[in-house]
């Protein structure tokens, strides 16, 4: 370990956020009070150039999830459940970000956009897991 790395920490990205959820928690029907459906899902890395350091550091090798908002509405820093390897996982939002003309690089440098979505908008979720989730699946919030 260097003189540098005892003075300012690793140079890792905090590890994932992400809990596993009861499975008996979860609504019988399916529906939750606040609902979004993954349409596209990745992987992120940006640069300290382009978000700052700081946020590049904790949006290393997180996952992104873009699709519609169905119901309700989420924010910056809620939990939320959706099924990861076939398990229920609570997770962290790290970020959302309403998905219009800008693609998500532009978007995420930028840094001007509201920290809520609501139901009838298309957006981005940046969560804290690095596994992706599956496409079409649900995520919810309570």
């Amino acid at each position: 370990m260097g003189f540098f790395s005892k003075l300012f920490g690793p140079k890792e990205a905090p590890a994932p956020a992400a809990q596993p959820f009861p499975a008996e928690s979860l609504p019988a029907n399916g529906v939750y009070a606040n609902m979004f459906r993954i349409d596209e899902a990745f992987q992120i890395a940006p640069k300290s150039t382009e978000v700052g350091i700081k946020r590049a550091k904790l949006y290393k090798d997180r996952c992104v999830v873009r699709g519609p908002v169905t119901a309700g509405s989420f924010s910056q820093n809620d939990a939320v459940v959706l099924f990861i390897n076939g398990s229920p996982m609570l997770v962290p939002i790290l970020d959302v970000m309403k998905c219009d003309a800008m693609d998500f690089k532009d978007e995420l440098a930028a840094n001007m956009h509201k920290h809520t979505i609501e139901a009838g908008m298309t957006a981005w979720i940046i969560l804290d897991v690095t596994a992706l989730p599956v496409v079409g699946t649900t995520v919810g919030k309570f």
